[in-house]
């Protein structure tokens, strides 16, 4: 029998199918992992495989929340749990619906675990799949982008399961990897004159230009901007400094200029609250109107937003393609530090990237203009 593909490209899964709705609760609880955790003990108390009588998706429930780190600060964000479950999930359905395939396809069809009965052919089968999927209403492919997430995902989990004995077969090493290259990221080009424009067409309006500013100047991620405490900041010769709360809960400092510093602190004393700095202090660093927390997907809309109305030239180009979010102003910021005479190793240092590789994909564009070998040519030339 054929395996080249488990299921048809133009298979469309629905996000929660009725017998999911009890899975999808059991996953995000967090609260479970103890039980798991006594079965795994009494497992090994009584000499039978550790993970004997977890079913598939106790094995995801386990690898997503279990434990990475002995602080607590370091364990993985609920965010993250959530894309590693939704992303599991899709796989686990794309299974779900291949069943009847895999009991014709696999000899000795190992029963209550469609996982333990994958071979090297099916991994295959999923990334052919899921390179030709197309999603939504524009029926669009994965963007390299996607890809690239959804694979590391995957590769990790099972992993995961061959290194724990839940499965035998090193399948993860089938899982190929999707390199992302310069011409992959979208045009996230964001110039100087551009977030002028937009702070003075907002010019008046304290919140909209402090966030402007906050996101141009400093780099931040906006979950980092929607998370950060007044605690946090910091004084020294050289300014303020923000410390804050990167992916992968690394801790890294980020400057505020003074006068972003002064126009936030009036938009705090609208609030009313205190500008005095002090470690103690847990009230958001950019509150809300309730002095609260804005949700970093608010606060990630509201951005894309205030630019759409905007409707500023750059703003409603047609060769502009999408939303200009919030990420755009770490590339501004990445470019515009370059300019000002920053090296790659400071701007990589200062976003918080754990790879320079990364840094380099944000200034591609950039760099190659700046090395290009008509910069030696004069202008008067011929």
């Amino acid at each position: 029998m054929e395996s080249n593909l488990l299921i048809s490209n133009s298979t469309q899964f629905p996000i929660a199918m009725p017998s999911d709705l009890k899975t999808i609760e059991y996953l995000i609880d967090d609260t479970y992992i103890s039980s798991l955790l006594q079965i795994k003990f009494e497992n090994e108390k009584n000499h039978q495989m550790i993970y004997e009588g977890f079913s598939d998706v106790d094995m995801i429930y386990y690898y997503v929340h279990q434990r990475k780190d002995i602080q607590k600060s370091k364990q993985r964000k609920s965010s993250t749990k959530l894309e590693y479950i939704r992303e599991l999930l899709q796989f686990y359905r794309y299974l779900m619906n291949s069943q009847e395939f895999l009991r014709q396809d696999v000899d000795g069809f190992i029963e209550n675990s469609l996982f333990k009965n994958l071979k090297q052919r099916h991994i295959d089968a999923y990334q052919q799949w899921l390179s030709t999927y197309r999603y939504g209403k524009k029926q669009e492919l994965y963007r390299v982008t996607t890809l690239s997430r959804k694979l590391v995902i995957l590769k990790s989990f099972f992993k995961f399961l061959f290194e724990s004995s839940f499965i035998q077969v090193p399948i993860y090493t089938r899982i190929l990897d999707a390199k992302i290259t310069k011409d992959d990221l979208p045009n996230r080009d964001l110039e100087e004159n551009e977030v002028k424009a937009l702070l003075e067409f907002y010019k008046g309006n304290i919140l909209k230009t402090t966030l402007i500013k906050l996101l141009a100047t400093t780099g931040m991620r906006i979950r980092e901007l929607a998370e950060a405490n007044w605690g946090n900041i910091s004084k020294d010769t050289n300014g303020y400094w923000l410390e804050i709360i990167g992916k992968g809960n690394k801790k890294r400092e980020v400057k505020i200029l003074n006068h972003v510093f002064m126009d936030l602190c009036k938009l705090r004393e609208r609030r009313g609250l205190s500008n005095q700095i002090t470690k103690t202090d847990t009230n958001p660093f950019f509150p809300n109107k309730m002095n609260h927390h804005y949700s970093f997907k608010y606060l990630s809309k509201y951005v894309i937003e205030m630019i759409k109305d905007s409707a500023l030239p750059f703003v409603t180009d047609s060769k502009r393609t999408g939303n200009i979010s919030p990420h755009f102003f770490r590339h501004h910021y990445a470019c515009r530090s370059i300019e000002k005479g920053a090296n790659i190793y400071q701007v990589s240092r200062s976003l918080g990237h754990e790879s320079i590789q990364t840094t380099e994909l944000y200034l591609a564009k950039m760099m190659n203009r700046s090395q290009h070998a008509s910069n030696v040519w004069d202008d008067e030339a011929y």
